[in-house]
């Protein structure tokens, strides 16, 4: 069932599952989220649920796209917010993704969800994968502003490999969370030495 042909009830029913899924995340991993759990704690029937989301995998990224829209709302408020923007465009992009890395800090099961579903081959997975990187992609190019596209672009893939890497790292117990900030800074400030 496409969003694009859901009543406003069903859009509520399906964000609800969405939103219980987020606030379970902030207690417990991915892997201890059951189906049954998220219909008993949302007030949405099961068999509605599976209607749904046929697949525990495809909640899971339908709550990792909602929580990722959460953060995108909250970081671009504080970028219209009045009062002194920082200063270059590497030290803006600098003040996103240590906004971004500390919202994974303070979620670590959102970081080890991120990496759990970047390997699914489900369809649904996928294109919400695609959306939030489109969004974020969105979100880095806004303060790439008067950099080449091709710099641009360069820089999206090796600061976005930086943290994919650095968040695995992390969530694995290979290295702390002050390296896994430290690899993403050392990156940003790398690609963008031009624009410090």
């Amino acid at each position: 069932m496409t969003t694009e042909s859901m009543t406003a009830g069903q859009l509520g029913r399906r964000s609800r599952l969405a939103d219980t899924v987020i606030e379970m995340l902030h207690e417990m991993e991915p892997d201890r989220i059951q189906m049954r759990e998220v219909s008993e704690r949302s007030g949405v029937a099961l068999g509605t649920l599976y209607r749904y989301f046929p697949a525990k995998q495809q909640l899971l990224a339908a709550a990792m796209l909602g929580w990722n829209n959460r953060l995108s709302e909250k970081l671009q408020a504080e970028r219209r917010a009045p009062g002194p923007k920082d200063g270059s465009i590497c030290e803006r992009v600098l003040g996103l993704y240590r906004r971004e890395m500390r919202a994974f800090q303070r979620g670590p099961h959102f970081a080890r969800l991120e990496i759990e579903l970047f390997s699914s081959t489900d369809e649904y997975v996928i294109e919400t994968l695609d959306q939030r990187a489109t969004a974020n992609r969105g979100a880095l190019f806004d303060l790439l502003e008067g950099v080449p596209p091709e710099t641009a672009r360069v820089a999206s893939l090796a600061i976005g490999g930086t943290m994919f890497t650095s968040l695995t790292s992390w969530t694995s117990g290979r290295i702390s969370f002050a390296e896994a900030l430290r690899n993403v800074e050392d990156v940003i400030r790398l690609v963008l030495a031009d624009y410090a």
